[in-house]
């Protein structure tokens, strides 16, 4: 009888095993991890709210509930809702800086901030609390800021480069926005052009992985309804394009009154001086009056949303709606309230439509100008108005109808609405509040980058000033001893008198008869000067117009005390590495002399990088002398950072005997072939 051996177990392909371990593969994973999280976290958020408002007004429809509620009741939830979300608040996530999705934008577009969970949980909590109660704000904020925060702890998780963790917040967005609205085209515009406000392919298949698992997820749990039960739309004659032309028109300038409105009310708010808890219970209660005459402005708007949609509600309402939802909702954001205020405009922008259509009937009786169709028009109107994205506005409406016949009159209406809008206001919501938290914003990313950096982000402080009345044979003697072209001059207090440049004093060396009399004050020229908070846009033009390499940094232009300089060759360091995104081609080192220490910048090797890698698994447990990282990887390592047991972050030069851990993060120098051989875990191949 004849016997084989044992056939031995398949092993994966060369070809499967290169594709596991591709950084891009894994990274897409990553990206499908997130919207997962992101997903989660929607279905989380909507079925508590569904239950949280079941429980307070006996009905998940938060519409039917206030009907049906006591007079008394209608003031008592909401005003209840905004102290429980206002302690909430107070207590748990208080931070300074924008909020709610500008917040986002400044993480994902400047890098400046992070998201944490915990705080992002709270802000979930306290939007509940009010939207349940009935506090005018939408859900999709918390919704939209839970993904972002779950995305932005996988990828300090998994150790991914800072680049890629912004952009694996702004996958968790994405799948935020689909989560809420089942609309994964629009989640997925909404981080590219309003975000990110560029189309980088860095991000799009990244964003389009996280939607879409997320919205299949919501799919299968939630179901496949639409948020908005849209009627069927069509247009039937080419003159309804004149009533298209007037929501646009309409749109605009209503889209700019509402954003001014709820700045006001955070002015008028906070002008109280009382606590967020306060302030925000006083603004429960104020919607909860509103209220009392018109249920519909409770809650976030999706319910009188589709009334309006599948209904033919009067002028007269659509009006009073408008005005009372404007209301409502300022109240509650203007107070505290952290939710967002997207879903909340999209009705406002939807009694716009209904008024339009209204007056078209009353104008043109033989038009066909169904209301429900003019008011999901105006839904898209107000959204590319508040956003200024006016391929976003087109899409959502698109997804939410599933009808092509709406793109027509929807592209009209979304570019009249940012282009009215415009006139009235310069920017976008979410840009204005950045805005107004101090943070420069400009028309590109890259711009926005550079401005918002400023001149102490690059400050050098190791410069001193000579006094006024050095000699000259002393200012000699320090120029001789430095490497600088310039030496800046001040008085006892610190204060700067100006500069004392090399080629424009170089004569005076040779005079003999002068080196007894002649002072740094009878030698010192004027000079421009920046401040710490001024931003280095404005610093580049300057050494631009002087054609210096340097300029004095003081703190302010009335007292003038000397802080230290800014170079040319820094700013360019930070232009490569904020605007172009390169690894930093130049190190920052210490030149110590016999006088003190002087900081400059050292150019790397050409294709050369600093950068911070996770510890690849095959050397985990290996010592630095065993894991011969320069002979096996052809990488330098430099520091290591490790997180302690009780979550702080350590940071250590190893020696030969140091161990590498589970976690640690790597500091290397070398070739980008050598540190991407190092993330893959792969040694150089054998010579």
């Amino acid at each position: 009888m004849s016997s084989s051996a044992p056939t031995p177990p398949a092993r994966p392909s060369r070809f499967g095993r290169l594709f596991w371990r591709d950084p891009n593969t894994q990274f897409l994973i990553l990206a499908a991890a997130a919207g997962l999280l992101g997903g989660l976290g929607a279905i989380v958020f909507r079925t508590l709210t569904h239950w949280l408002t079941w429980a307070l007004h006996g009905s998940e429809d938060i519409l039917r509930g206030v009907e049906m509620t006591r007079p008394y009741l209608r003031v008592l939830l909401p005003a209840a809702g905004g102290l429980v979300g206002g302690l909430i608040a107070q207590y748990f996530f208080m931070e300074k800086g924008p909020s709610g999705i500008s917040h986002m934008i400044e993480v994902v577009s400047l890098g400046r901030r992070t998201v944490r969970l915990r705080a992002s949980l709270a802000r979930g909590a306290s939007s509940l609390a009010v939207i349940a109660s009935g506090g005018s704000e939408g859900r999709e904020g918390p919704i939209i800021q839970i993904g972002a925060a779950c995305a932005s702890a996988l990828a300090r998780r998994w150790k991914v480069s800072p680049e890629r963790v912004r952009i694996l917040t702004a996958c968790g967005m994405a799948a935020g926005v689909a989560g809420a609205y089942n609309t994964p085209i629009a989640a997925t515009l909404f981080v590219l052009e309003v975000v990110v406000g560029s189309f980088a392919m860095a991000l799009f298949g990244p964003a389009v992985v996280s939607a879409v698992v997320s919205t299949l997820l919501v799919r299968s749990v939630l179901g496949d309804e639409p948020v908005y039960n849209v009627a069927p739309f069509s247009v039937a004659s080419v003159y309804e394009y004149l009533p298209f032309v007037a929501i646009g028109l309409a749109a605009g300038p209503v889209s700019a009154l509402f954003v001014h409105t709820l700045s006001a009310a955070k002015r008028l708010y906070r002008s109280l001086g009382w606590p967020t808890w306060l302030t925000m219970t006083l603004g429960g209660a104020i919607v909860g009056t509103i209220a009392l005459g018109m249920p519909e402005v409770s809650g976030n708007g999706f319910e009188a949303t589709n009334r309006i949609l599948h209904g033919n509600p009067a002028a007269v309402f659509l009006a009073l709606l408008f005005v009372g939802k404007m209301a409502a909702t300022s109240a509650t954001i203007g107070s505290g309230g952290v939710g967002g205020v997207f879903t909340p405009s999209l009705l406002i922008g939807a009694t716009v439509g209904g008024l339009v259509a209204q007056a078209a009937h009353a104008i043109a009786p033989h038009l066909d100008a169904p209301v429900g169709g003019y008011a999901l028009l105006g839904m898209g109107g107000m959204l590319a108005g508040v956003t200024r994205a006016p391929l976003l506005a087109v899409i959502m409406i698109f997804e939410l109808t599933q009808n092509t016949a709406v793109l027509l009159p929807m592209m009209v209406v979304s570019v009249l609405a940012v282009a009215t809008a415009h006139v009235l206001q310069k920017d976008s919501m979410y840009v204005e509040s950045l805005r107004s938290a101090g943070i420069v914003w400009e028309k590109t990313p890259e711009a926005t980058s550079l401005a918002s950096l400023k001149v102490s982000d690059i400050m050098r402080r190791d410069v001193t000033l000579i006094p006024r009345t050095t000699p000259l044979p002393e200012i000699v003697a320090a120029f001789l001893r430095s490497r600088s072209l310039f030496l800046y001059v001040g008085d006892e207090q610190g204060r700067l008198e100006g500069v004392l440049d090399i080629h424009n004093i170089k004569e005076s060396f040779t005079e003999r008869e002068l080196s007894g009399v002649v002072v740094a004050a009878d030698l010192v020229t004027e000079i421009p000067f920046a401040t710490p908070d001024e931003p280095l846009t404005s610093v580049n033009e300057k050494l631009w117009f002087r054609d210096a390499g340097q300029l004095p940094v003081v703190d302010g232009p009335e007292t003038r005390r000397f802080l230290g300089i800014v170079t040319q060759r820094d700013l360019l360091g930070a232009f490569d590495s904020e605007v172009l995104k390169r690894s930093r081609l130049l190190a920052r080192v210490r030149t110590v002399g016999e006088e003190q220490g002087e900081v400059e910048y050292l150019e790397l090797p050409e294709k050369h990088r600093l950068e911070e890698v996770a510890v690849p698994v095959e050397i985990e447990g290996l010592s630095l002398a065993e894991a011969a990282l320069r002979s096996r990887y052809g990488v330098s390592i430099l520091a290591v950072k490790r997180l302690t047991p009780d979550g702080l972050e350590k940071r250590f030069v190893p020696a030969p005997n140091d161990r590498f851990a589970h976690g640690d993060v790597l500091v290397v120098l070398g070739s980008e072939d050598a540190i991407a051989r190092l993330r893959e875990g792969v040694p150089m191949p054998a010579a």
